[in-house]
């Protein structure tokens, strides 16, 4: 690589800083197992205008899946469980879930994409509905919670269903609308106050958004939870002490938490408006969200997944296991979402997959594989060029990512 076009990352996140694209940033790359690029950038506080230091703790949002996902993994390498097990086998409510689709057409069932209406706001005028209903013929999304009648799922869900994001269970459609379970809260439906085992019990009633394995659709706070509670069943372990033991440790990942200890609450980048929920201590460790945590740290799990499941001479998971999480699980399923409309990417247990370069959102090298967060954090590893590469920042804006990634691409010589 020229290290000359790879330092040119400081005059982009420079410029990026100065456009008001994101307030800083802290980037961090290796390649062949070395690091090549470590630096921060831009403000971890514009209240206080403080430097943006390399140590800076960030809110990882759907970041964190990546971590459930390799908890899934070594509960499967262990044997607890399996990617065809029915999550009934574990949780026994969730047996016969069933899907909620519209009321009419009485003679097919049909599942709209999204509802975007407070579960609660289930009453509007006449000509709202009107409008709502006009508006889903062409876009199969609702402004109300329009009529609905339940019928059976046509099987029961899986780890697999919801390590892909095909289960339909939490996706912001129908079924949640009319469940009960789904408080609408800002990041997510679940209450801070539950637990694992106190929450994924309401959900299990259901029901579910479409038929399981028919669609992909994002479950930002939902799905990947009940993966957690199972493999908490399974370990008979609660999850966070679970991969404390399994990923954080061994990946000497030693400033990621879901409770951040107050001596290092000073080192969280302060977002504008951000309400400071990261503070209030929780019980609730989620699969799918929550995690706050640094460059360090996150380089160390993907240098991890890069090297198939080895770190500082650490085996994590076997190889085969790594291959099976990074492979494309969902044939074209995420394709033809909203998400991946793009064409250039696949799905694999938990993370995105680049199979077009030209065509992907982030161009990466064909079988790179990473995660993204709602907050700005983006991740991923590049077997075919022995690279990893973690962007921290606290604003969502996929063309910074987009930048990064074409800067380091230029600095591989030819």
């Amino acid at each position: 690589m020229s290290s000359d076009k790879l330092f040119s990352l400081d005059e982009l996140l420079l410029r990026h800083v100065a456009r008001g694209n994101i307030q800083g940033a802290v980037v961090a790359v290796s390649r062949q197992g070395k690091p090549v690029y470590f630096a921060a950038h831009g403000v971890s506080d514009k209240g206080t205008n403080a430097t943006m230091q390399p140590d800076a703790m960030f809110q990882m949002a759907s970041s964190t899946k990546g971590v459930l996902g390799v908890a899934a993994m070594i509960a499967m390498e262990r044997g607890l469980i399996s990617p065809d097990d029915e999550i009934q086998k574990f949780i026994p409510g969730f047996k016969d879930i069933a899907v909620a689709v519209l009321k009419n057409p009485a003679h097919k069932d049909v599942s709209p994409t999204l509802i975007l209406a407070r579960p609660a706001n289930k009453g509007p005028g006449l000509l709202f509905r009107a409008i709502s209903t006009l508006r889903a013929k062409y876009t199969n999304t609702y402004l109300h919670v329009p009529p609905h009648r339940i019928v059976p799922a046509c099987h029961p869900i899986t780890i697999h269903d919801l390590l892909t994001h095909t289960a339909g269970l939490g996706t912001y459609g129908l079924g949640a609308a009319v469940s009960k379970w789904a408080v609408w809260e800002k990041g997510g439906f679940h209450l801070r106050e539950d637990s694992l085992a106190s929450y994924i019990e309401k959900v299990s009633a259901g029901p579910l958004d479409f038929q399981p394995g028919t669609r992909w659709m994002y479950s930002p706070s939902v799905g990947l939870d009940v993966v957690a509670r199972v493999i908490e069943i399974a370990a008979d372990k609660p999850i966070n002490e679970f991969v404390q033991e399994n990923i954080f440790d061994p990946l000497d990942m030693i400033d990621t938490h879901w409770n951040v200890p107050p001596e290092k609450h000073h080192r969280v980048v302060v977002v504008k408006n951000d309400p400071d929920h990261w503070k209030q201590e929780t019980s609730y460790f989620s699969g799918s969200t929550g995690l706050i945590s640094t460059a360090r740290d996150y380089l160390h799990f993907e240098q991890m997944l890069l090297d198939g499941g080895e770190f500082s001479g650490q085996r994590i998971l076997k190889e085969s296991a790594v291959q099976l999480m990074t492979t494309n699980q969902v044939g074209d399923l995420y394709k033809h979402s909203d998400r991946g409309k793009s064409g250039g990417e696949g799905f694999g247990y938990t993370g995105v997959i680049t199979q077009l370069p030209e065509k992907a959102v982030i161009p990466k090298s064909v079988g790179a594989f990473g995660f993204q967060g709602a907050a700005g954090t983006t991740s991923w590893s590049e077997p075919a060029r022995d690279l990893a590469v973690v962007i921290m920042v606290q604003q969502l804006t996929t063309d910074f990512a987009r930048d990064v990634s074409l800067v380091i691409g230029d600095a591989f010589l030819d």
